[in-house]
């Protein structure tokens, strides 16, 4: 007997959609310029909200749309507190 229940079955229309999703948002393709770890963390995601019942192309747009802002500021916030520590570094001495 399978643990599997049926909303966890993506059936190929619906990997379809998911690739058309990556590739739109510039995680899939020859031309997207995203890194490997990038794309991968992307198309986890994008599973994931599929999963969780976002099931049209525009909900997981706006989805990766959304997680993209959060990244964005993440990344913002900690290229910041390096910057921080590297100028307190040399303030102090460092070489």
């Amino acid at each position: 007997m399978s643990s599997n229940s049926s909303q966890e079955y993506i059936n190929p229309v619906n990997v379809a959609m998911l690739r058309d999703v990556l590739r739109t948002a510039g995680f899939r393709g020859v031309e997207a310029e995203a890194s490997s770890d990038t794309k991968r963390a992307a198309s986890i995601f994008v599973n994931s909200e599929f999963r969780k019942g976002n099931r049209t192309k525009e909900a997981l747009l706006r989805a990766l749309e959304r997680r993209g802002k959060g990244l964005t500021s993440d990344l913002q916030v900690a290229g910041r507190s390096k910057n921080e520590a590297i100028d307190r570094w040399q303030d102090e001495g460092g070489r």
